[in-house]
């Protein structure tokens, strides 16, 4: 028969009820309690705290609750707070009761301005050496990349930069005009001095990548092959150039590590010879394609066609005819030489057509470093450069992708060393989930060894026994595709 309508009796005290026996065992947050040390966390952020006045939360607590925010992609730290008494989980991650009182939505933004970056930094670091610890970060290819991310801007308080110094300009003129006359009745023009520039976050900038207009920042990553673990993050804002960062970038990650990689792969963005040089004498192979190369034309002929002469410093073109240097000293720009030969041999060539079609003749660009640019471009075969270059894509633009679903792409906060805060947190929470999913697997053959051989040794090794197999893989797969399309009579049935 059909039961009474459920009716639900307020009760005034409960006494068989157990807000530990409410979270069920494969709740996330059960599984980070248990695996997530975070005692150091009290003796990291001792010294920021006074010895009188009214005692503060407990920092644990705080640190738990900021991972909350980006761990459920919380929009702000008030809704974190309010939405906090009706989720029995998040109370019984944070150590409270249903009766407990809750903290204020101001407490998380006073301890994040009192502990400063350096105690997130602790944080992902700890979580990275746990993911290294369970044989997740390999170290032998590693993978470089950056994101823009929005800041917290008002685009109606946005000057151009003009109207910016000659309003800063004509303040300090003012300011001189006051100190030196006593009356400082007026500015020297006699007019008032215009209003104070107000801006909603100074250390933001605008940047244009591609279909891509952002005002706020840019995070530089760099992420291991082998599960997608990020060893080290960078937080500039939007107008540094990605390019410049891969040394500083490298040196993060050998310190977080302990591992030198043998492969670094990055887009064309990083591909500057001054990155070339520095992987080229510290033994490190480069798989990043140079923004000036391989530009080709259908049915044109490129540089590539044309046959460089060291000792006579000329180019030869396909019909045989020599192009010569123009200049002593190349473009202080591009840092290149132009080589070039007569009017009269270019018109008269039957080859013009596919050559060349100006008015003038043909011309030729070598940079400076050409034999370094060359050296990069054929350091690795070119099946092993594509899958790279398309393993580069899904594990760089993966990271990126699950990061916003944590609030990655829109700064909650304003300030650089803020937005690092938030980075810091982000990139934590991802390698902790990625822990939590392969890390308490059984360990792998390479990580059993780790005990005997030292790590440098035995990641490079490692990885070049899969770069043998992976070359072999495609070099067979290449010969097939070959075969069927010369001999497609092979394969009918």
């Amino acid at each position: 028969m059909m039961g009474p309508a459920q009716q639900r009796d307020g009760k005034l005290f409960y006494t068989s009820f157990n807000l530990d026996d409410r979270i069920r065992p494969d709740n996330p947050l059960r599984q980070i309690q248990q695996h997530l040390d975070l005692t150091w966390v009290r003796m990291a952020v001792a010294d920021r705290y006074g010895s009188t006045g009214n005692p503060s939360i407990d920092p644990i607590i705080l640190l738990k609750l900021m991972l909350l925010l980006f761990l459920e992609n919380i929009p702000s730290e008030r809704e974190l707070l309010r939405r906090l008494p009706e989720r029995l989980d998040w109370l019984w991650f944070c150590q409270y009761d249903l009766d407990s009182e809750l903290p204020g939505h101001s407490v998380l933004s006073k301890a994040r301005r009192r502990w400063g970056p350096e105690v997130f930094t602790t944080l992902f670091l700890r979580i990275l050496q746990q993911c290294i610890d369970a044989g997740l970060v390999d170290g032998s290819v590693i993978h470089m990349d950056s994101s823009l991310i929005q800041g917290d801007v008002s685009v109606d308080s946005l000057q151009p930069a003009w109207v910016v110094q000659a309003q800063q300009l004509y303040r300090q003129l003012d300011q001189a005009e006051s100190e030196s006359s006593s009356s400082a009745e007026s500015s020297p023009s006699g007019k008032t001095p215009p209003a104070k520039l107000r801006s909603t976050d100074p250390q933001a900038r605008a940047r244009v990548k591609g279909s891509q207009k952002v005002i706020g920042y840019q995070e530089h990553r760099c992420v291991d092959d082998a599960y997608g673990i990020i060893t080290t993050t960078k937080m500039t804002d939007a107008s540094v150039n990605e390019g410049q960062t891969l040394p500083e970038m490298l040196e993060r990650h050998e310190t977080n590590t302990e591992m030198t990689p043998v492969t670094v792969v990055a887009d064309n963005a990083y591909g500057l010879v001054e990155n070339y040089k520095m992987l080229r004498e510290r033994g490190i192979t480069p798989c990043i394609p140079h923004p000036e190369h391989s530009r080709k034309t259908q049915g044109k002929f490129c540089r590539d066609d044309f046959t460089y002469d060291a000792p006579k410093d000329c180019y030869f073109c396909p019909a045989g005819q020599r192009l010569t240097r123009q200049t002593d000293k190349p473009d202080a720009t591009r840092r290149e030489h132009m080589y070039m030969t007569g009017r009269g041999i270019c018109q008269a060539c039957p080859l013009r057509a596919r050559c060349y079609t100006g008015n003038y003749c043909k011309r030729i660009h070598r940079h400076m470093d050409q034999d370094t640019i060359d050296w990069a471009d054929g350091c690795l075969p070119p099946h092993r450069r594509r899958t790279l270059l398309r393993h580069r894509t899904t594990t760089m633009e993966g990271s990126f992708g699950d990061a916003v679903n944590h609030g990655f792409k829109r700064a909650r906060w304003r300030g650089l060393w803020r937005v690092r805060i938030q980075s810091l947190l982000i990139a934590a929470i991802q390698n902790l989930r990625k822990w939590l999913k392969y890390g308490r697997r059984s360990p792998t053959k390479p990580a059993l060894l780790a005990s005997v051989l030292p790590r440098n040794v035995l990641s490079a090794a490692f990885g070049h026994a899969m770069a043998v197999v992976r070359c072999w893989h495609e070099g067979i797969l290449d010969f097939v595709t070959l075969l069927i399309q010369k001999r497609p009579y092979v394969f009918l049935v």
